[in-house]
């Protein structure tokens, strides 16, 4: 008798007697879990082996599996085959986790109720039928392939295949990608071939990555001689970086494919990035998904996940010795991820980026005719394919950077309209019909209309039309029009307000946006139990008060006063603005505001200086400067051209500045010329 069968004649004894142990880990095929539970075995009984062999097999212990085998199974199979069987089934059906429960058992045999839970292929409820017989007062099994699957008879096996799409490309208005699939140049380094880690690190430093990048990549744990990533490579040093790993001993250059941004933080925030999907996803994810597989996050790379990302393709087959498919368990053809194409303008986005600076705040641009958005961007940006390549050091840099970088300012920044929203207010006394184009209303230095009186921030300037109010940006002019709103209509104001877009999102797809807030003494008395004042309506008259607004409200209700109703704006090319009404104004009163924003841009407006005064004499716009909590204050411009029939307006929101005019007036400019050209 050979030393084998001594050993299995050991172990089965001790099995005779109450119990074996075995501390074979499971074969893994996608199941990541800790090395299984030594499981106990019995085999007293028919009961007993079944109980002990549906434990075994849900914790993945193989070895146990095999000393349940009756001799004659065991000289048929030997070990490593048996193991490779089970290691190849779970392997081809990328087992996640198997529970095997007894159904029933006696001497005739016993049934095993499975539940298997695989990436990709989603879940499986089959039963399998053991074969028991009975040696030396023992129920063992007599194991055949049929075992692990009822389909696994004949010399049968499982084979599974997965085809993984690739994800579209986002592209801007001119085919130029804005997220797309590409191989990227890393750097990285072998811990322990590192003789002179300062040159390695000065070396990385050169090539665009940071020290902390470099010293998160050595604090990784693992083999000394592991490959660690430290970061992309920009293609400027790509020659710099393959020369310095032929001096620097333990530098190394891969490649990789990955989502990539060229654009980075200049369109961080409405193309967005991808993650990986969490275990609970993946849970509840279904067929076509794994670990590792990643899902849009934010912006467009989220709205339009579903196209983008197309359909993984599953073949789980049952096949012959040969590899012939005797039978299909799930077939699903695979479907590759669709381009999308928007209307977003690299140059302009770039340009946006540019002229917003170190500056937090944000800016949209678009195109009135088709509401079409240009760029949306927002300050402090970001680097997205900081979260593909799953950079850690860059991660917590974003994390810790000052002004919250990752909030999206133009759709989620909530802002005080400030003197921007006088155009709503102008259009609301228009018409209302207690104003005329020709009526002239005083703005003196001090309103004394409501007590205390108010000053005007910039002295008296005589009689003026609504049109000049906006060309002065008169408080007091604004402030009596307020006033006998509240005085003679019935929250006509604050209607006008919503009938602009203010109060509601825009309706945009693809990126999240907040609503804002449009207060009236409805609101007033459900949040504040109080009544709406005089002294509500005239602040509100004038952009301040409890009015919140997003840059991206902003600009697209002055894009309805261009167009004369209000629409969503889309930043998908072949979209089709949803109409969301007509402004409540006649043709005449349109142009007529329309002709008191090209005031603020001529040479007696308060935007004068970045406009006339500089050459630019085709413009129109309006300028802000709004009041927050303690003495910050925070400047907003909106401005367009051609003046007469617009292709292209801008609206820029600064978190903090002194003057609307000269400080959002100038970037709203050049956004509107980089548009324009």
């Amino acid at each position: 008798m050979n030393l084998r069968w001594l050993f299995l004649g050991a172990v089965v004894l001790g099995i005779g007697l109450g119990g074996a142990v075995s501390f074979c880990r499971a074969p893994g095929g996608g199941s990541t879990g800790p090395t299984p539970v030594p499981t106990v075995l019995t085999t007293r009984s028919p009961q007993a082996t079944a109980d002990s062999f549906a434990a075994a097999w849900s914790a993945g212990d193989i070895a146990s599996l095999y000393l349940l085998l009756d001799p004659a199974s065991q000289q048929a199979n030997p070990l490593t085959s048996f193991t490779d069987a089970y290691r190849n089934f779970s392997s081809e059906t990328r087992e996640v986790e198997l529970s095997a429960t007894v159904a029933s058992a006696s001497d005739r045999g016993a049934s095993l109720s499975v539940h298997l839970s695989t990436a990709y292929f989603g879940d499986f409820e089959y039963t399998t039928v053991l074969t028991l017989v009975k040696t030396s007062g023992r129920w063992l099994v007599a194991w055949q392939l049929s075992a692990i699957h009822p389909d696994m008879v004949d010399g049968h096996t499982l084979q599974g295949t997965v085809q993984k799409p690739k994800r579209g490309t986002i592209f801007d208005r001119n085919g130029q990608p804005l997220a797309i699939i590409t191989d990227v140049a890393i750097l990285g380094l072998n811990p322990g071939a590192i003789v002179d880690r300062a040159a390695a690190t000065a070396a990385a430093v050169s090539f665009g990555l940071t020290s902390d990048q470099v010293a998160a990549a050595f604090a990784k744990t693992g083999p000394a001689n592991q490959r660690v990533d430290i970061g992309p490579i920009p293609a400027a040093k790509l020659d710099a970086a393959l020369a310095a790993t032929r001096t620097i001993p333990g530098l190394l250059v891969t490649y990789q494919t990955q989502r990539v941004h060229p654009l980075g933080a200049a369109a961080a925030h409405v193309v967005g990035y991808t993650r990986e999907l969490t275990r609970e996803e993946l849970q509840a994810a279904g067929l076509g998904f794994g670990a590792g597989d990643r899902t849009g996050a934010t912006g467009l790379e989220a709205a339009y996940d579903a196209q983008l990302a197309g359909r993984t393709g599953l073949e789980l087959d049952v096949v012959d010795a040969s590899g012939t498919v005797v039978k299909s368990l799930l077939s699903r053809e695979m479907v590759q991820g669709q381009d999308i194409t928007t209307t977003l303008d690299s140059g302009v986005l770039k340009a946006t980026a540019a002229r917003l600076g170190d500056r937090a705040g944000a800016a949209v641009v678009l195109d009135p005719r088709t509401n079409a958005i240009l760029a949306l961007n927002s300050s402090p940006s970001f680097d997205p394919d900081a979260f593909e390549r799953g950079d850690s050091a860059a991660l917590d840099a974003i994390a810790k950077a000052p002004g919250a970088p990752q909030n999206n300012r133009a759709t989620m920044g909530l802002y005080s309209a400030g003197s921007t929203f006088k155009i709503v207010t102008a259009a609301a006394g228009l018409a209302s019909g207690l104003y005329k184009p020709d009526d002239t209303i005083f703005c003196g230095s001090i309103w004394y209309g409501l007590d205390p009186p108010r000053a005007n921030w910039e002295g008296a300037q005589g009689p003026l039309t609504i049109a000049q109010g906006l060309m002065r940006s008169c408080n007091p002019v604004f402030y009596q029009i307020a006033l006998d709103l509240y005085n003679k209509t019935d929250g006509a104001l604050s209607a006008m307000a919503r009938a602009f877009g203010f109060g509601a999102p825009t309706g945009l797809h693809g990126v999240s946006e907040e609503a804002g807030l449009v207060p009236d003494a409805a609101w007033k008395k459900a949040i504040r139990n109080d009544s709406w004042y005089p002294g509500d309506e005239v602040n509100l008259g004038i952009g301040q008060g409890d009015l919140l607004v997003t840059p991206l409200q902003l600009a697209n209700a002055y894009s309805s006063l261009i167009s004369g109703q209000l629409r969503s704006p889309i930043l998908v090319a072949g979209d089709t603005p949803v109409g969301r009404g007509a402004l409540p104004l006649t043709a005449d009163q349109i142009a007529y505001l329309k002709g008191g924003l090209k005031l603020v841009t001529g040479p007696n407006g308060t935007a004068a200086a970045p406009f006339w005064n500089s050459g630019y004499t085709d413009f129109a716009g309006k300028s802000g400067t709004a009041e927050d909590i303690g003495t910050q204050s925070h400047v907003l411009f909106v401005a367009f051209s051609p003046a007469a029939a617009p292709t292209a307006l801008a609206a820029v929101v600064l978190d903090q500045g002194v003057a609307g005019s000269t400080e959002a007036g100038p970037i709203a400019r050049d956004l509107v010329l980089a548009a324009l050209r």
